[in-house]
């Protein structure tokens, strides 16, 4: 089974990102109830390995926080997405993760960890006027919302795109 651990966002918020988008050629949006901040990415996990990995994920304490999402920005491909601010609680709550996947030999190697939403995937050489398009139609100067819990979610790639499955809710809890 796909794994990976994520922010899913609120239905608001979700909605107000979803204002955003609009018919632009080659860009292909992100359906806003898939929308989230990727805390870590497994790949394939045998089902042998989930007790312990809900185990692990269980036991991280964290308190609510609150983020904004408050800039756009591109990656290397060309994929557009919306930052996040302040980036502390969920590097920090990315960073016990990371830690709790280590402490069941299940190593995370991976890009450095910088929050973010993707929103649309798109040609490089059009990058620059979705960033545009998107600053026009912005009706938002920061969106926030509260972070009162992360999913393990599964994911199945299908032809019309990816299904996502929350396997398990973890509710922050004071230490």
């Amino acid at each position: 089974m796909r794994l990976f651990i994520a922010i899913d966002l609120p239905d608001t918020v979700q909605q107000q990102i979803s204002q955003l988008y609009c018919n632009f050629h080659g860009v292909k949006w992100a359906p806003p109830e898939r929308l989230h901040i990727t805390l870590a990415f497994l790949g394939s996990i045998k089902k042998k390995w989930l007790p312990a990995l809900n185990q692990q994920l269980e036991n991280i304490s964290f308190e609510p926080f609150t983020l904004h999402c408050d800039r756009f920005g591109s990656f290397r491909s060309g994929d557009i997405w919306l930052g996040i601010n302040p980036e502390e609680p969920v590097v920090l709550l990315h960073q016990k993760i990371l830690s709790a996947l280590h402490d069941i030999d299940m190593g995370f190697e991976g890009r450095p960890f910088k929050p973010h939403i993707t929103l649309a995937y798109t040609h490089k050489s059009d990058e620059h006027l979705v960033l545009n398009l998107l600053e026009s139609r912005r009706v938002f100067d920061t969106l926030s919302f509260t972070v009162d819990h992360y999913n393990l979610i599964s994911s199945w790639s299908r032809p019309t795109g990816s299904l996502h499955r929350i396997e398990a809710i973890y509710s922050a809890q004071t230490q």
